[in-house]
This record gives structure tokens, C-alpha cells and sequence, in this order.
């Protein structure tokens, strides 16, 4: 290999070097990554993705003294497993350097960079320093994760007990890794990347490199460590991007144990990471070293409060949806308003993330775990939904806390479609919720679709599920095509097709458009019941990044599924002023002033939805004055403020007592 070819980066065969950043709040770290990039590495290609941030004005200006490199700025946070795949899909030719911007290049990383060109090598780290001495510099070097080699880490016994079998650490410098290798600075064969896929984006950030690197090992590549006879060609201090906020620092904490549940599996809300959850919960409360500043926490909380009761809200997953969302939403406002709150997801984490507010506590427990730390207050309140698992854990969660002597109260939310035609719920399921302190329904008629069948608790009240209000949109334009849209899951029942169908029938084909925006596992077929001859109208648009990137080429949203209790879209779309067409379903008719705020399709047949379409065709003008209609009353009553205000009437109904910002109790349905 030549000298030049050495310093370029440039492999034998021509392929070039990347190096890729995923930037978060430190514009200095960064710009200091990047000086250490361009001694070292000149030749190579660079490319930074910035996760919107409160640092992202800094790095903006940043860039502006930066234009060799290739700036992406996100519109939100996506989280550094999704970012730096966005990254890699921008140099698909090249072999790369994932570089954290708080890692800094102390050589060019010679030796790293000729490892990589041997066969069957997946991923490269050259060794770090670390300038505070805690880490030796093959640290970023790890044996195979387990139930023990975790919780040493944990308990911050990995290093005492360096070189035994239960510590994850190596005793010396390796140069094969049977685990993985931290990914502060890690090269990546192209290669690999093609053959194995992407990271797994169900983790936000921690996570990618215990998965991907042991499926690449399992699959015949080899995982390197290597040094420069210079010694460490990168300095690295951990933390660096949140060493200046301790609830960011906090937050990293939580995902970086959430992560390391899901990597070692919560299969059927078991597995080996339930039992890492147990033994990390267990560490919390027994652990010397941890006691102290637990109780400190949790006492300050408690002043914190001054009177409001603390509270746990319980979801599945933080993945898009309806149910996922209104709980962030939830948190976030409780945790404005003054209330101590805590997150409790059960299964899986999920983009949701980078919405929380930082003051809300995030923890991953499986459901048969309810050990939740919350301010050492007397009063408290559970509050979730309504599947098996949110129920399992919440009634156990209420009992544990009244045995130790707390008041402590369940209100679960409901917001499952309702079922017309048998039961909603399991008689199990019924039989707890009629256990409840409250339960709480998005509507009255919900309320009677979910009690057609089966008795629930009698303490009823409505809180319907609310949104930060969007910007207003312009009207439905006097001229041209009308531009349909839908922002949905792609499953059969939420009625694509039919709409489609619907659209047809009208025989007037060059008067509307449809964008279909969401992604599911009924796409094809329903991109194949589409008359070819429609194909230029119906366009499937895929993922959108959030309702004003799709609203802002349409003009009309579409609901037509018969199965909802509440679209949580349609409150997207009338905050800002756009139109909705939607099915009678649940709570639909309602949101919608029965017809005055928006167009309510009954029955949800295509002959329906043609005749309401046709209409909407024939009177743009009316169609302008239902969106001013929707957006005044999703204003007045669709509002996250709306959703919490009537969530602190609950809880004043429930304790049977005011508290600071909240006096007036809930109305009984």
C-alpha cells in the first residue's frame, strides 16, 4: 500500500473513507472533533447529522465556518441509532468512521485503517484515552453481555474485578473481541454494513453496537481491536455531550439501562433482561453507594411538589401512535404543571423518546416488576391504559404502595376502539378495571360502546385526548385539484382501499389527488388493489417525519377506518384548520360537532363516502368554513392543556382534595 493511499484513507480497491458525527447540544466538542478530523484525516469525506437541539443554533453557525463538510439538521431528534443510519444511507460507497463528537482523533488511526482492509473484518476500534485515567485504553473493548457481567457494571465492579470471568472488561488488550466494542470511534466495513443491515432502530440511543456487532460475529466476521505503535489514537471522556446537565445526564442513564434490558431480551415480558431489570432494581435500593443519593433525589422531588401527588404513567412502548403519544403528552404537561412524574414503559422504547420533557423520569420495567420509584410524597397516582400488561402492572404497583402505607390510586385511561358487537375487554380485564379508583373515557359515547357489554368500575369521567395546537394552514384553494390525504398506519381495517374505491366512483378523476403518508404490513396489498389507470392520482408517500411535513401539501385529511375511538390525526389537522372527512366511529362524531366541525361519513360504505366526497368537490367554500369550524373547537377542547385539566379534575376526585393548580373536581358520568 502506498503513502498516499495510507493517508487518504482510500482502500485498494478505491474505496474512499467517510467519517460520520451524530451532533447533540456541544458545538464546541464538536468543532473540536472536526479540527482532529481534518489534521488527521484530510482526505476523508465528512458528514454530520445535528438531532435538534438546544445546542443546534451554536453548530449552525458552525457550519456556516464548515463548508467542506455535509450538514444534515433534523427537524427533531431522531436519536443517534436512526441518525447515524440516515448517515450511512448518505456514503453508500465508502467505508466509515462513527465518530461520537466528543471523541477526538489524537493520530490518523494507521493501523485501524489497514485492519479494516483484511476479509471478513466487520468493525475496527483503534484504543482510547481517557484524559481523567478512570478506563484503560481497551475499555471500549467488551466480553459477550449476560445477567452478571451487567450488574457488575452496574454496581461499578467490572474494573475491581477486571480479568474473571463475570467482569465484561478484558484484563489486557485483545485483539479479537468476543462481545463488542464501544462506539466512540469505530470504523465499519461497507462490506458488513451491506451484508447485515442497519441498526436496529427500536433503541434510540445505546443498544446498536451490543446487537449489531454480535450478529455480525455470529455471522462469520470478526470484531478488531487495534493500536498505533504511537499508542491511543483517540481521547475520549464519557459523557461529554451531557456532563454539563444532569438531567440529560440523568436521561442517559435511564436509556442506556433501558438498552441494556432489550438487548438481553424481554421475550414474552421475561427473558434475560427482566432479570437484569430485577437485579438493577434491587442495586438501586440496597447498594450502598446508591442509597444515599436515591433518598436524596426522591425527598427533593417531594419539595418540589409542594402538595401535588406524584405520579407514574404506564405505556407498552413509546413507538408511534395515538395511546404512545397522548401518555408523552401527559407526562410532559404533569411534570410542567409541578408534579413529580415517572415513565414506565414495559416492552419497548421508541422514537417517542425525544419528545419527553428531561424533568420526567424514564424507566423500562416489565410488567410483573412494579418497583417505580416516585417522590417520597404521601399521595400518588398510577394512570395508563387499559391493556393486559398496563393493568397487571399498575394493580400490583397500587397494592405494593397501600402495604407500605402510601396512598396510592390507579385511574386507567381507555382508549381502545370499542367493540359493537361482544365485549371489549376480557372478563379479567373487566373484573380489574371495576377494581379502579376512576376510569377515565375520551367521550360520552365511548363511554357507552365500551359498556354495551360488560360492567366497569362506576366511576367515570371523561378526559379527552389533547395536542400542542399547530399553526394555522391556508384554506382549501378555489381552483385545481383538491389534495386528499391520509396519515395512517397501513393495516386493512383503517379503510384505504375503500376510500380509494370511494375516489373512483366519482368518475372524475382530474378534480383530486390522494397522498396516502404512513407505512404497514398491508401496503402491498393494497398498492395492488389500486387500478393501475389511478396510479398518477393515489401516491403512496411512506414515513412522514410529522403532520406538517404531509399537511403541508394537502388540503383535506381523510379518516375513513369504522374501528377508532378517538384519531389523534384528526386533532393534527383541526388545530391547524384543515378540513376532515372521517367515518362515524367512537368519539368521531363528537370531535367533530356531529357534522358542524368537520364532514362525518355514515355509514362507512364507499356509496357514503362517494356522496360526502362529491360534495366536498361541488362546495370549496364550505369546506374552508368546516376547517375554521374544526380548528375553533379543537382549540377549546382538544388541547394538551385541555387533556391535563381534565386529568388534575380526576385526581382531585379521586384524592377527594384540592391540590396547588388544580380545585375543581371532575364531572361523573
Amino acid at each position: 500500500m502506498s503513502q498516499e493511499t495510507k493517508r487518504s484513507g482510500a482502500r485498494p480497491d478505491g474505496r474512499g473513507l467517510a467519517v460520520l458525527i451524530v451532533s447533540y447540544r456541544r458545538a464546541d466538542l464538536l468543532d473540536r472533533a472536526l479540527a482532529s478530523v481534518e489534521k488527521w484525516l484530510p482526505d476523508a469525506r465528512v458528514h454530520v447529522w445535528d438531532n435538534a437541539s438546544s445546542g443546534s443554533p451554536a453548530v449552525r453557525e458552525l457550519a456556516a465556518s464548515r463548508p467542506d463538510v455535509t450538514w444534515t439538521f433534523s427537524e427533531f431528534n431522531l436519536g443517534y441509532i436512526a441518525a447515524m443510519n440516515a448517515l450511512m444511507a448518505q456514503v453508500p460507497e465508502h467505508d466509515v468512521l462513527q465518530l461520537n463528537p466528543d471523541a477526538e482523533l489524537l493520530g490518523p488511526c494507521t493501523r485501524a485503517r489497514q485492519v479494516l482492509e483484511e476479509p471478513e473484518v466487520a468493525v475496527v476500534s483503534p484504543t482510547v484515552l481517557d484524559p481523567e485515567g478512570r478506563d484503560q485504553p481497551w475499555d471500549v473493548a467488551h466480553r459477550e453481555q449476560g445477567v452478571v457481567r451487567n450488574l457488575l457494571n452496574s454496581a461499578g465492579y467490572a474494573k475491581r474485578l477486571r480479568g474473571r470471568t463475570i467482569s465484561d472488561l478484558y484484563p489486557s488488550a485483545p485483539e479479537h473481541v468476543d462481545g463488542y466494542l464501544t462506539g466512540c470511534a469505530l470504523f465499519i466495513a461497507r462490506d458488513a454494513w451491506d451484508a447485515l443491515g442497519p441498526f436496529d432502530e427500536q433503541f434510540f440511543v445505546y443498544g446498536e453496537d451490543a446487537t449489531w456487532q454480535p450478529a455480525a460475529r455470529k455471522a462469520g466476521w470478526d470484531l478488531r481491536l487495534v493500536d498505533d505503535e504511537a499508542g491511543p489514537q483517540v481521547r475520549h471522556s464519557s459523557g461529554g455531550t451531557v456532563a454539563d446537565d444532569p438531567l440529560a445526564s440523568l436521561r442517559g442513564s435511564d436509556l442506556l439501562r433501558s438498552a441494556q434490558v432489550m438487548v438481553l431480551g424481554l421475550e414474552h415480558n421475561a427473558g434475560r433482561g427482566s432479570l437484569y431489570a430485577a437485579g438493577s432494581t434491587l442495586l438501586d435500593r440496597v447498594q450502598r453507594s446508591k442509597r444515599g443519593p436515591r433518598r436524596a433525589r426522591l425527598d427533593a422531588l417531594a419539595r418540589e411538589a409542594g402538595g401535588r401527588p406524584a405520579v407514574v404513567v404506564i405505556s407498552n412502548g413509546l413507538r408511534p401512535g395515538g395511546a404512545e403519544r397522548q401518555r408523552v403528552v401527559l407526562a410532559n404537561e404533569l411534570v410542567e404543571r409541578g408534579h413529580p412524574v415517572t415513565l414506565v414503559v414495559l416492552q419497548h422504547l421508541g422514537q417517542y423518546i425525544a419528545e419527553l420533557d428531561p424533568r420526567v423520569r424514564l424507566l423500562m420495567q416489565p410488567w410483573w416488576q412494579p418497583v417505580v420509584d416516585v417522590a417520597a410524597t404521601d399521595e400518588a397516582i398510577v394512570v395508563g391504559g387499559c391493556t393486559k400488561t398496563e393493568i397487571g402492572f399498575a394493580t400490583a404497583w397500587r397494592a405494593l404502595g397501600r402495604a407500605a402505607g402510601q396512598r396510592r390510586y390507579w385511574i386507567p385511561a381507555a382508549h381502545d376502539p370499542a367493540e359493537l358487537e361482544r365485549p371489549t375487554y376480557s372478563a379479567a380485564q373487566a373484573r380489574a378495571l371495576r377494581t379502579a379508583d376512576a376510569l377515565l373515557v375520551l367521550s360520552r359515547q365511548h363511554h357507552t360502546d365500551l359498556s354495551r357489554h360488560q360492567r366497569l368500575t362506576d366511576t367515570v369521567m371523561v378526559a379527552p385526548n389533547g395536542l400542542t395546537p399547530g399553526e394555522p394552514l391556508g384554506e382549501v384553494s378555489a381552483t385545481g385539484p383538491v389534495r386528499f390525504c391520509m396519515l395512517t398506519r397501513l393495516k386493512t381495517y383503517k379503510n384505504t382501499t375503500l376510500l380509494i374505491k370511494a375516489l373512483d366512483a366519482l368518475a372524475r378523476p382530474d378534480e383530486w389527488t390522494l397522498d396516502i403518508f404512513g407505512v404497514g404490513p398491508d401496503q402491498a396489498e393494497m398498492e395492488a388493489e389500486t387500478p393501475a389507470y389511478l396510479r398518477g392520482r393515489v401516491r403512496w408517500r411512506g414515513v412522514s417525519p410529522g403532520p406538517d411535513h404531509a399537511f403541508a401539501e394537502t388540503d383535506v385529511l381523510c379518516v375513513p377506518s369504522g374501528f377508532e375511538a378517538f384519531p389523534l390525526v384528526m386533532v393534527e389537522a383541526m388545530t391547524r384548520g384543515m378540513p376532515v372527512m372521517a367515518s362515524a366511529s367512537g368519539s368521531v362524531p363528537e370531535m367533530l360537532d356531529f357534522g358542524a366541525a368537520g364532514v362525518v361519513v355514515d355509514p362507512v360504505t364507499v356509496p357514503a363516502w362517494t356522496e360526502a366526497l362529491r360534495r366536498v368537490l361541488d362546495d370549496r367554500a364550505e369546506l374552508a368554513r368546516l376547517g375554521r369550524a374544526g380548528r375553533e373547537r379543537a382549540l377549546a377542547l382538544y388541547t394538551d392543556d385541555a387533556m391535563v385539566d381534565a386529568y388534575q379534575r380526576a385526581f382531585v376526585s379521586v384524592l377527594g382534595h384540592p391540590f396547588p393548580g388544580a380545585t375543581e373536581t371532575a364531572e361523573r358520568l
